[in-house]
């Protein structure tokens, strides 16, 4: 089995093409790549060049959920890092007759924007990578995807794909991500920042490439079409991403409604900073609101809704804005923005809707473009001004190093200042305000320059593997543990089981933990296959059993890959998602990673579990010490049975 490479140096702005025989792949005995795709190849890679990019596709195209893998090592965490992008990026790797490009390191360091953007055409053998200047070039991350689509595709959005920088990789912001086609983001770690040190932007435009051509002919019959083995499933299982008044940001609506303190963690915090637009994720905002939707290239749930938004730059005079449940809970839940009355009257009925609709445009106009614009995370940077906010309410930064309108600021819901604060970052004028230039760096930054923020900024950063959610109790629990011990695939909330009740002894904890921290390996094993395959999170599901995205239905999958000419023995799926795990977090911990205890977690963690779990703070402390031991138990157990020795 072969792999073919573009191999770019930035720096000489040389390149070449590399077949990778996987048979022959020199590497630690250990080390299990399997097919040698998506996450498994841009980790190989990442091994050998820690300053790289790599963007990576899976095996199995014209399928439901297929993506591009975006490998890098985080500038924020200090990990390698593996974002799954929607949009072209895959279809055009597979045009260019490409498994990968791979963007060598430049010198350790370095963020200035290269001031050059890159385009491949053509189909390998026969590439062309030209480096064209950047003048002209738009600094918001939107524009530039426009500016190019008309000099580069001619105005045609399925031409190719483009990805584009904001101001904040120009600026060095450390939460800078990169989009692909505008809309489709990746890389909440930085990659917008090692991106920069190669490129501008990227252009990707290959020769077309069907399904019969790739599949030699079989595909012509419908009932040889990998795709139709699956459509039942999909309709089973996804439906709900692609309805009227579906997606992500109904677990807004899902998670807002609970009464203060007795539903999950994020609705107990969303309410206690004042949040009540939960329902910005409800029916109702939904048909109002919504005027379409999309879905990455060739899959058939079309999952990703979208909204009109002013826009001076597009076409028209607008743009489109996606909904998703992490964005607007950062926005409107932690910023606290929102209001339910008009002076002393509470809104109801046709009016209250009127006004959520309103504030939404506004917001929409005011601080989620321009955050978008500027190339940054929208959850990272809704957070990280909620922290300012908040911190410079309690004292904990000093006001004279945040602008006027932050220093008078009544504080959290504040959108006049937390859209001037936007505007200062995309102006690249924040380093006279050190507060919030810190917080272009996401929350964490703020924690490392004001210590006695650390009690209570619990985010991404130094330490951590995975990504906040939501669900039942016993998620309320797992919530902040995932954030340090998960991988965002893997849906920890998910997970069925109960925490025992007040005044259970530590052995009907223990016990349970072992079956808790079972069940989620068994999910991050699950979900790094789907992540090698570069499969979506939520299509890859339909290969698990029942659907729950835990264990692994192997004779679906086995049958699937047949299709494509890989071949695997039963076993060899569930062997390789285990060696896989197992490399990666010796691999993590070689970087710097290691399993915190229940005390390196911030107090506000366990001031928050106490209120929604009802149970002192100290023993929820002494619980959580409990559940990471049982994790540093199995997963020692799991490391050594591929022959790691696991450093804790």
């Amino acid at each position: 089995m072969n792999r073919r490479l573009l191999v770019i140096d930035p720096a000489s702005r040389q390149w070449r093409l590399w077949s990778v025989h996987v048979e022959a792949l020199q590497k630690d005995p250990r080390e299990d790549y399997w097919v040698l795709s998506g996450e498994a190849l841009c980790q190989y890679l990442l091994r050998r060049d820690p300053e790289a990019l790599v963007i990576a596709r899976g095996p199995l195209p014209f399928l439901s959920g297929n993506k591009a893998t975006i490998g890098y090592v985080s500038p924020l965490t200090g990990l390698p890092h593996y974002s799954f992008v929607g949009g072209h990026v895959a279809t055009e790797l597979l045009n260019l007759g490409l498994d990968a490009i791979w963007l060598q390191g430049t010198v350790e360091g370095t963020r200035r924007v290269a001031d050059a953007y890159l385009v491949v055409s053509g189909r390998a053998p026969d590439l062309t990578v030209e480096w064209k200047e950047a003048t002209g070039l738009p600094t918001g991350q939107r524009s530039a995807c426009y500016w190019l689509l008309e000099r580069e595709l001619g105005g045609d959005p399925d031409a190719g794909s483009i990805l584009t920088l904001g101001e904040g990789a120009r600026f060095g912001y450390l939460s800078a991500n990169l989009a692909a086609e505008a809309i489709f983001h990746a890389g909440r770690g930085g990659a917008g920042i090692v991106l920069a040190r190669s490129a501008a932007a990227m252009v990707l435009r290959g020769l077309p490439m069907g399904a019969a051509e790739f599949f030699a002919g079989e595909a012509s019959a419908p009932e040889r079409s990998p795709e139709a083995l699956l459509m039942p499933l999909l309709r089973r299982h996804c439906a709900w991403l692609s309805g009227a008044t579906g997606g992500t940001i109904t677990g807004l609506f899902a998670t807002g409604g609970g009464r203060p303190g007795k539903s999950t963690l994020p609705a107990w915090n969303a309410q206690r900073l004042g949040y009540a637009l939960y329902d910005l994720g409800s029916p109702r905002v939904l048909r109002a609101i919504r005027r379409g939707h999309t879905g990455c290239d060739g899959c058939q749930v079309r999952c990703r809704h979208w909204r009109w938004v002013p826009a001076d730059y597009a076409p028209g005079g607008r743009d489109l804005l996606l909904d998703d449940m992490g964005p607007a809970y950062a926005i409107y839940a932690m910023l606290g923005l929102g209001t339910v009355q008009r002076g002393d009257r509470p809104l109801r009925g046709r009016e209250a809707l009127r006004a959520r609709l309103d504030l939404l445009a506004d917001v929409d106009r005011r601080l989620t473009l321009p955050i978008e614009q500027m190339g940054c995370d929208v959850i990272d940077i809704g957070l990280g001004l909620s922290a300012l906010l908040e911190g410079v309410k309690l004292g904990a930064i000093p006001k004279g190093d945040v602008p006027e309108a932050i220093a008078n600021s009544s504080g959290l819901g504040d959108l006049e200042a937390a859209a001037q604060a936007v505007e200062i970052l995309r102006l690249g004028q924040a380093d006279g305000y050190p507060a919030l230039r810190a917080a272009a760096d996401g929350p964490q930054a703020l924690a490392g320059r004001y210590p006695a923020m650390q009690s209570f900024v619990f985010t991404c950063g130094k330490g951590t593997l995975g990504n906040p959610g939501r669900c039942n109790a016993l998620w309320t629990f797992l919530m902040p543990f995932s954030r340090f011990f998960g991988d965002g695939s893997a849906r920890y909330d998910a997970v069925d089981e109960s925490l025992p009740p007040p005044g259970s002894d530590e052995e009907a904890y223990r016990a349970c933990f072992a079956r808790v921290v079972r069940r989620l390996l068994q999910r991050e094993w699950f979900g790094l296959v789907g992540n090698v395959l570069s499969l979506c999170a939520f299509t890859f599901g339909i290969f698990s059993e029942g659907g729950t995205g835990e264990r692994l239905d192997e004779d679906l999958l086995l049958r699937l890959l047949r299709r494509y000419g890989i071949r695997a023995m039963p076993g060899e799926l569930a062997w390789f998602g285990q060696a896989f795990w197992a490399q990666s977090i010796d691999l993590k911990c070689r970087c710097g990673w290691q399993p915190p205890a229940a005390a390196d977690l911030p107090r506000r963690v366990y001031e928050a579990l106490s209120e929604a779990l009802g149970r002192p703070v100290d023993e929820v402390q002494a619980l959580m010490e409990l559940l990471i031991a049982e994790w540093k138990q199995q997963a020692r157990e799991v490391m050594a049975r591929f022959g790691y020795d696991a450093p804790w």
